[in-house]
């Protein structure tokens, strides 16, 4: 064979015998495209990992806020069970219509998925506890008295 390189000569070198000798070559010949799938492999996730984190809890912290004075406005005297409920309810619809682009880490940690809401409630935590928690840290609800 033809000498077409330094990577084609280290692949070369590490050869483990006829057995593997095609599995090498392959990845002589086309180690451009390979490397070129491996990065787009890390770009998506990264893009799960990191963007699906912080977009997906932000997103929510906005979408109770929004509730929130939405319900405040047409029921004045609303109690706070009644309120975290409707909200989670809402927030369970949302899911559904969140953009393609939003993933979450599997349990696994090599790839991505569509969050659902158990997944979301497991992995990132969001819950009708952190609906209250939220509620309480803007002010919206005082010692779970409006």
């Amino acid at each position: 064979m033809e000498s077409k390189g330094f990577f084609f000569g280290m692949w070369q070198e590490l050869t483990f015998g006829q057995y593997l000798q095609f599995l090498v070559n392959f990845v002589a010949r086309n180690y451009q495209i390979i490397g070129l799938l491996l990065f787009a492999y890390a770009l998506v996730i990264f893009l799960g990992r990191y963007g699906g984190s912080k977009y997906i809890p932000e997103r929510f912290e906005g979408f109770i806020m929004e509730k929130s004075g939405n319900l405040i406005k047409s029921e004045p005297s609303i109690s706070t069970d009644k309120m975290v409920r409707l909200i989670y309810n809402d927030w369970k619809s949302e899911i559904t219509s969140f953009p393609s682009y939003v993933f979450v880490r599997s349990k696994k940690d090599y790839w991505i998925e569509k969050p659902s809401l158990e997944v979301l409630e497991e992995r990132i935590g969001i819950n009708k506890e952190k609906v209250t928690e939220i509620l309480i840290n803007n002010g919206v609800i005082v010692n779970d008295v409006q």
